[in-house]
């Protein structure tokens, strides 16, 4: 019986082979009948066919690429063109493909289509040596793809981060995997990020190196690529010790490291996995994304995700950095809001998945812009032209990738922001020169009419710009500065609290020890045992 594939995109043509004859009575069977060269292919991968029946014009893949395709899993099928189209280049490229024949689907008799399938030149394999062989060689292919398609399968399904019937829907990773033993870690690959980006030709080099040194080392299995990163696993048994595991992943990791900065100059970030049983290849996976991202912190490098657990702001503290955020933009306490974001950046444990960090640029970038336009009234298109290629300040945000980016980016925006008022305040040195004398004065008595004096303007006049310029009253402002400078001398020094309320300018400590609370919201007491 000679199995027989059909390929048409019109569902009448399809239905219309299939009766016009009895197939089987004249030694023939219809194994296989698809509307589009992929499906014949895919289907041609997994069982044999002697004779292919295939339109030439179909969406995708054209008749004469499936020809092609096909005649390299097995150079012994019959090919039939079935085709409205009887020019001769048609009949030319049919011919050079090595097909048999070539009818008109619309004109086809029943006598005429067995006459032609009757005179297809077969061998006998039991006689001629080589037949037998290519069938083999055939069903070794259509494990191997059968392996590549659940490959491809098991990326799009791990992508959702869940876990998987693995043994009902991925029989061949099963079998492969279970030969080496029952637990496993998942492994991310990733090249260092660049500003330019990689090309298909790159990211095609890099897949190949990552996938040439999976296949040598022991019990590794590499899975492809998916949204943006190179995935595989590593599989071992209870005899293998975790430490064994993670040794054979790290030498894989510094093997690839190392072809990749030298044949392609790019740097490697991997991400490993915890150890898993096989079903929960999704939560794997899901683990091995999460430590890449340790790489923001890192930079180029391999990590586990044993070595840190990512989070996440609570609530209370993400309100406690808005109303921060806020209060310094308010009072235009630029520097010091970058100086605080970078301290909490490297002090944070356990440290924050990057898209927090990135959340908080953006909140930051946000209420700089309601800054510029509620307060000074600027128009968006002069915020743009100020800011130039920082502009929009939330999408500069986005594209970093590591900590001294995003602190390089932070720091930039608020600089920025600091240039564009001052440039519309030519003569706001005086507010320059009221804290350049606060800054040299808040350990001795300070009145505002002695300040304003300094400035010439009369009292009133000068407490109400103050507020103007800067956002807060002037005597909230020798408060603060009086308080960071205490807050310096209790973490500096050995002083007592009566001579650090001296030294800042408070000659009742009692006085001095309710300020300080009123500002920081802790107690002295509190303050020194934290």
């Amino acid at each position: 019986m000679r199995k027989v594939m059909i390929v048409d995109d019109e569902s009448l043509v399809r239905i219309g082979l299939q009766s016009i004859i009895d197939w089987e009575s004249r030694g023939y069977q219809i194994t296989g009948v698809f509307k589009n060269g992929e499906e014949a292919l895919l289907a041609a991968r997994r069982e044999a066919f002697d004779i292919v029946l295939t339109d030439i014009r179909m969406p995708g893949m054209d008749g004469f690429e499936l020809i092609r395709n096909l005649k390299q899993i097995d150079s012994q099928l019959k090919f039939i063109i079935l085709s409205s189209y009887s020019d001769f280049e048609y009949t030319r490229q049919a011919i050079q493909l090595g097909v048999m024949d070539y009818i008109s689907k619309y004109e086809m008799e029943p006598v005429e289509l067995l006459r032609v399938l009757d005179a297809l030149p077969f061998e006998d394999t039991s006689v001629v040596p080589g037949r037998q062989e290519v069938r083999q060689a055939h069903k070794q292919n259509v494990v191997l793809n059968t392996l590549a398609e659940e490959k491809q399968r098991m990326l799009l399904r791990t992508a959702e981060g869940k876990d998987i019937q693995i043994d009902a829907e991925f029989p061949e990773i099963v079998q492969r995997f279970e030969s080496w033993g029952l637990t496993m870690r998942w492994i991310c690959l990733k090249p260092s990020p660049r500003e330019s980006g990689y090309s298909p030709t790159e990211r095609k080099a890099m897949a190949l190196q990552a996938e040439e040194i999976f296949s040598r080392l022991k019990h590794l299995e590499f899975f492809g690529e998916d949204s943006g990163l190179l995935h595989g696993a590593c599989v071992f048994n209870e005899e293998e010790s975790e430490a064994d595991s993670l040794i054979g992943l790290h030498q894989m990791a510094e093997e690839l490291k190392a072809a990749w900065a030298k044949n392609l100059n790019i740097g490697l970030i991997a991400g490993i996995s915890s150890s898993v049983t096989l079903a929960r290849m999704g939560q794997s996976r899901t683990e091995a994304e999460q430590a890449l991202q340790l790489s923001f912190y890192g930079g180029a490098g391999i990590y586990v995700k044993e070595q840190s657990t990512l989070g996440v702001f609570t609530e209370q503290v993400w309100l406690e950095w808005y109303k921060q955020a806020k209060n310094q933009i308010q009072y235009l306490h630029f520097r010091q809001l970058g100086d605080e974001i970078d301290d909490k950046l490297g002090s944070v444990q356990p440290r924050l998945l990057p898209s927090e960090w990135l959340r908080l640029g953006e909140m930051v970038a946000s209420q700089l812009m309601d800054l510029l336009i509620e307060r000074y009234a600027m128009d968006m298109e002069v915020i743009r032209s100020r800011f130039g290629v920082s502009w929009p300040l939330n999408e500069a945000i986005k594209k970093v990738h590591s900590r001294t980016e995003y602190m390089a980016a932070i720091r930039q925006m608020l600089f920025q922001t600091e240039e564009v008022i001052s440039s519309m305040q030519p003569s706001r040195g005086w507010v320059l020169k009221v804290k350049e004398y606060v800054e040299g004065h808040f350990g001795s008595p300070i009145r505002l009419e002695e300040v304003a004096e300094i400035v010439n303007f009369s009292p009133n006049h000068f407490s109400q710009r103050f507020r103007q310029e800067t956002g807060e009253a002037f005597s909230d402002y020798l408060t603060r500065i009086r308080i960071r400078e205490a807050i310096r001398l209790y973490k500096e020094t050995d002083y007592s609290t009566e001579e650090i309320a001296s030294r800042v300018g408070y000659l009742n400590s009692n006085y001095f020890i309710k300020v300080f609370k009123k500002i920081t919201g802790q107690t002295v007491k509190q303050f020194k045992q934290r």
